[in-house]
C-alpha cells in the first residue's frame, strides 16, 4: 500500500494498493509538482495522483531484461517529464532515459558514458553529470549536452536560483550518482553565466554534494559512506545516532525530514539549525523508498 501525509506526520492517507501479483514498488518519488507519487515496477513508472487515479508510463520491462534497473527518477517542476537513471549491477553502467505523461513512452536519452541525470533548471532541460567531468545540461532525447562549465566537475544541486556543484576529478560514480575527488563548491547560473567560487572545504576524499542545510553548510556524501554529513569547517554527522541517508528540509525550514533504511525521521529545526538528539522522532518504521516533497524555492 502507498500512503502519503504532511511533513508533519498528519493527515496520513492511503493513495492506492498495488496489486498482490505485481512486484514491490521501488524507487519512489514525488512529482514536481507534488500533485502525484511515482514508483518503478518491473515493467514501468507508475504514476499516482493524490486523487488515486493512476497513469503507466511502460519501458522498464525490457530494460530489466538487459540487466539494467532505475536507480533513480527525476522529475520537471509541472510534474510532466521525468529523467530516469538506470543502472546495470554486472558492470555499473548507466543508461538515462526521458519520458512524460503526454506520450506515456520512455526515449533514450543519449550516449554520455557513464552519466547520471540531476535536477531539472526547468520543464524543458534537466541536468546531466558524468564520470568524465563534464556537467551539462540535456534539452530534448539525442541532442548534445549544454555544458554549463568548462571544468571537471559533478555532483550538482540546483537551488531553484543557481546550480551549485563539486569542482574537481570526476571519480567513479556509485548508485547516487558521481562522486569528486578533494573537491571545492562553485556555483553557476542555469545558463551558465556568472560562475563564482562558494567555498574551499576544510574536508577531503571523495565527496558527492547533496544539497545546502538552511545555516548555509552542505549536506554530502563521502565515498561509499551511505551516512549524510553537515560539512562546513568541519564534517559532522547529521544524526550521530542514526543512519540518515538523506534529508529535505521543509519551505518554513523549522523541521526537516530525514531518510535512513527504512525509517522516515523528522528533524525539528525551531531551536537551531545543529539539532539535539531530542529533536529526532521517528515518524515511520518499516517502510521502503520513503520521499518528501516540498514547493522549490531558492536558499536565501
Amino acid at each position: 500500500m502507498l500512503w502519503a501525509s504532511n511533513l508533519d506526520g498528519s493527515a496520513a492517507r492511503s493513495l492506492g494498493t498495488v496489486a498482490a501479483n505485481t512486484s514491490r514498488p521501488f524507487a519512489t518519488r514525488w512529482t514536481g509538482d507534488g500533485r502525484a507519487v511515482a514508483y518503478a515496477t518491473d515493467d514501468s513508472i507508475g504514476v499516482i495522483n493524490v486523487d488515486g487515479t493512476r497513469i503507466d508510463i511502460p519501458g522498464l520491462g525490457q530494460m530489466r531484461t538487459a540487466g539494467f534497473r532505475l536507480i533513480d527518477q527525476r522529475w520537471s517542476p509541472s510534474g510532466k517529464r521525468v529523467a530516469a537513471t538506470l543502472q546495470r549491477s554486472t558492470d555499473g553502467k548507466t543508461d538515462l532515459w526521458v519520458g512524460s505523461l503526454d506520450r506515456r513512452e520512455l526515449v533514450a536519452a543519449g550516449v554520455f558514458g557513464n552519466a547520471f541525470f540531476g535536477d531539472w533548471l526547468n520543464d524543458d532541460e534537466v541536468l546531466v553529470e558524468s564520470d568524465t567531468g563534464v556537467l551539462g545540461a540535456l534539452r530534448e532525447p539525442g541532442q548534445p549536452l549544454r555544458k554549463l562549465v568548462d571544468r571537471s566537475a559533478g555532483s550538482p544541486f540546483f537551488d531553484g536560483a543557481r546550480v551549485f556543484f563539486l569542482a574537481g576529478l570526476a571519480t567513479a560514480g556509485y548508485a547516487t550518482g558521481i562522486f569528486v575527488g578533494n573537491p571545492s563548491v562553485w556555483s553557476v547560473l542555469p545558463d551558465g553565466k556568472d560562475l563564482r567560487p562558494e567555498r574551499q572545504l576544510e574536508v577531503s576524499g571523495s565527496l558527492r554534494l547533496d544539497g545546502i542545510w538552511p545555516d548555509g553548510r552542505y549536506l554530502m556524501h563521502s565515498g561509499g559512506d551511505q551516512t549524510q554529513y553537515l560539512i562546513g569547517p568541519r564534517s559532522t554527522s547529521l544524526a550521530p545516532s542514526s543512519l540518515l541517508r538523506r534529508a529535505v528540509v521543509g519551505a518554513d525550514r523549522r523541521l526537516a525530514i530525514g531518510f535512513g533504511g527504512s525509517r522516515v525521521v523528522r528533524i525539528d529545526l525551531a531551536h537551531g539549525f545543529s539539532p539535539a538528539e531530542s529533536a529526532f522522532v521517528v515518524l515511520l518504521d518499516g517502510v521502503i523508498n520513503p520521499d518528501a516533497w516540498v514547493r522549490r524555492n531558492p536558499v536565501p
